[in-house]
């Protein structure tokens, strides 16, 4: 007895995988299937195949990036500051404020 097909959505439950993007691979030839009764059904040979390859992918994405926490923002940039008035030049009449 052959294996059973599975739809586009029962394979999308399966994997966590939304149907557009294994539509998008059907459509990229990545992933075979075949239309009947208005829908895409995926032998057990390509769900191996697909298992195989997204088995691959985090594991590799996960060791190659560092934890989410710990990724450093990078610092604010600081807006220059009007400079600070030192004291009065020789000469010159002490400052008033206020008035």
């Amino acid at each position: 007895m052959p294996l059973p097909t599975k739809t586009l959505r029962e394979v999308s439950v399966e994997f966590g995988i939304p149907e557009q993007e294994i539509r998008a691979m059907i459509d990229l030839g990545k992933i075979r299937a075949v239309f009947r009764k208005g829908t895409f059904l995926i032998a057990p040979d390509e769900l191996v195949k697909l298992r195989r390859d997204r088995k691959t992918l985090p594991d590799s994405a996960v060791k190659s990036s560092p934890p989410s926490a710990s990724i450093a923002k990078p610092a604010p940039i600081a807006k220059p500051q009007p400079p600070k008035p030192g004291p009065p030049k020789p000469g010159q009449p002490p400052r008033q404020f206020g008035s």
